[in-house]
């Protein structure tokens, strides 16, 4: 008994062994292949950045795809399997090319930061026809092409103090700064998008 358990074990720190040694291999050939599109194309965009990672990632999942299907599964075909193989090789990269692994963690942040700021962009310009004060604050204006627009105030936002000091008042001009932000509905009963409002400017 105590020897088949000895066995068991042996041939369990094989197999560990054995899915290191692979995952390392897969690793660096990843690590390499990105490295080496960076050297040509010189610094790439965050979309380039990982796209040829996914590339990279495919072309070596190619060269050992029979180990990684006896270690993962069929990784093409099985999401969860997926996000193992690409998990680990993740998390080896921080160790085998820190450098690179950063530069893609960096890309999506860029990305993030990108659509944050495109958001920060929405204004419209216009007269308050109507100041709402109900359990929320609602801002009603309409623009110059006499379109009407309704605006929340549920965040805390620097010029706040425009409103809760009543400093903007029916008929004066503002730029309002939004975001359009999904929230239930509890009158209709269902999600939908409000416009909250970010920022506001006296004209």
């Amino acid at each position: 008994m105590k020897k088949n358990t000895f066995t068991f074990l042996l041939l369990l720190a094989c197999i560990s062994a054995n899915s290191q040694e692979l995952l390392e291999k897969i690793t660096k050939e990843v690590c390499s292949c990105v490295d080496s599109k960076k050297d040509k194309s010189g610094e790439l965009s965050p979309d380039n950045l990982k796209t040829q990672l996914g590339l990279c990632i495919l072309t070596s999942y190619t060269a050992n795809e029979k180990q990684i299907k006896s270690k993962y599964g069929d990784i093409l075909n099985d999401e969860k399997a997926m996000d193992k193989f690409g998990g680990d090789i993740g998390v080896k990269m921080v160790t085998v090319c820190p450098e690179t692994i950063m530069a893609i963690a960096g890309a999506a942040g860029d990305e993030k930061d990108e659509v944050a700021v495109e958001e920060e962009k929405l204004t419209v310009e216009g007269k308050i026809s109507e100041i709402k004060n109900d359990q929320f604050t609602s801002i009603i204006v309409k623009d110059k092409n006499s379109r009407v627009y309704t605006f929340f105030v549920l965040d805390y936002f620097e010029t706040a103090s425009l409103i809760t000091g009543n400093e903007i008042k029916k008929d004066d001009n503002v730029l309002i700064y939004y975001s359009d932000i999904e929230l239930y509905d509890n009158k209709t009963k269902e999600f939908r998008f409000f416009k909250v409002i970010s920022g506001i400017e006296k004209k």
